[in-house]
């Protein structure tokens, strides 16, 4: 593994991501640099960029209220569902990356 796949592994895991599922995103970013390129465009696309961090701000209000994390991911990402998927060309390559 190289320097910047350590980084990158490390920084994801810093975010959250256990390090199984780092180690997997980092190897397909390695091994397919258009989907990083792809991610890229999702940061530079406003209303996607703003209604993540509206998901991740609720998210993290509910977390601190007390709730389970996945029980809070799944309740915030209900509500935005169709907001989500008005934006599913733009949210293809995030969705490869997760292996969804």
């Amino acid at each position: 593994m190289g320097i910047k796949s350590f980084l990158m592994k490390k920084a994801l895991q810093m975010k959250g991501v256990s390090g199984d599922q780092a180690e997997t995103i980092v190897k397909q970013l390695n091994d397919n640099p258009q989907l990083a390129e792809s991610l890229k465009s999702l940061e530079k696309n406003p209303e996607v960029k703003a209604l993540f961090e509206t998901i991740q701000k609720e998210i993290e209000e509910k977390k601190k209220g007390g709730m389970n994390e996945m029980f809070a991911a799944v309740s915030v990402m209900e509500k935005y569902k169709s907001q989500v998927a008005k934006y599913r060309d733009e949210l293809a390559p995030l969705m490869q990356l997760m292996g969804k």
